[in-house]
């Protein structure tokens, strides 16, 4: 369960690095499956040491957090973009609004 866990780790880093976000929940799910099984088992969590699921985790949390930064980026520049299309859609209709008036 354990190389089984490491392979998962590695597969959710991949998938990061790769931007195949899809593919994430399912990889978490597996994880969290085998921590339930495995909860009470001293040595799992001995051998999780030994082979450096630690660093692996901090590789991950990296990672989620530049995906987080990278996100919020896309959805700043896109309410930019709208408030910015409103603006110009706006700033229209009133010129056409001056020129329907009656004289």
């Amino acid at each position: 369960n354990v190389n089984l866990y490491k392979k998962i780790t590695l597969e959710i880093i991949d998938a990061l690095k790769s931007d195949k976000i899809e593919y994430l929940e399912v990889l978490f799910n597996s994880r969290e499956d085998i921590l339930e099984k495995e909860k009470d088992n001293k040595n799992f969590k001995e051998s999780m040491i030994d082979i450096g699921i630690i660093d692996l985790d901090k590789t991950i949390k990296d990672l989620l957090h530049q995906n987080m930064i990278k996100t919020k980026l896309e959805i700043q520049k896109h309410k930019l973009s709208t408030i910015t299309n409103n603006s110009y859609i706006n700033n229209n209709t009133q010129k056409i609004n001056i020129f329907n008036a009656k004289v």
